[in-house]
């Protein structure tokens, strides 16, 4: 959103394992108008439920996100110590904005880096087409895919992220 609307602001865009909708990961055919609905839902279930929900909501959730489970504990931590109605409007405004049509508005180099493991049960081919088709109006789109590795790239294969920012960083 940065990138497109204040174009002046850089010189370059990073992306890590995040699609311009988010909703695209869980429904290939979201639409902001279809995702309404599912993104109340998770809104008001987030705000409404109990402490130890949340505890074994935010532990299923980084399980899915962090491969590395030393790292999980940290990572959860911070999730029950952030502000819930912050998250929870935070996702509701990520899974019903649909920052695609403003993708070929970014000039400057944008990579995206995303992750790969076999857990996701599917070939990594397929992985790559959603990147690419999701950033397909981008002209100035590069791709990096990360084997081995769930959402938290930085976490789970730190040397190869490093050498990803590094590589973007141009050192």
């Amino acid at each position: 959103m940065l990138a497109a609307r204040h174009r002046d602001l850089i010189d370059r865009l990073m992306v890590v394992d995040a699609m311009p909708f988010y909703s695209l990961i869980i429904n290939p055919e979201a639409t902001e108008d279809n995702m309404e609905a599912q993104a109340s839902a998770f809104r008001d279930a987030t705000l409404s439920a109990s402490k130890a929900q949340m505890e074994a909501r935010q532990a299923a959730t980084i399980a899915r996100l962090v491969k590395t489970e030393e790292e999980r504990p940290a990572i959860i931590e911070a999730t029950l110590s952030s502000d819930r109605e912050t998250v929870a409007k935070a996702v509701y405004e990520l899974m019903t904005t649909d920052l695609r049509p403003e993708l070929d508005r970014i000039t400057v180099p944008l990579k995206v880096v995303y992750a790969y493991d076999t857990v996701y049960g599917v070939p990594p081919e397929q992985i790559d087409a959603n990147f690419s088709q999701a950033y397909s109006s981008s002209s100035t789109a590069s791709f990096e895919r990360i084997d081995g590795s769930y959402h938290f790239i930085m976490l789970d294969k730190p040397e190869a992220f490093e050498q990803a920012v590094a590589s973007f960083l141009g050192q």
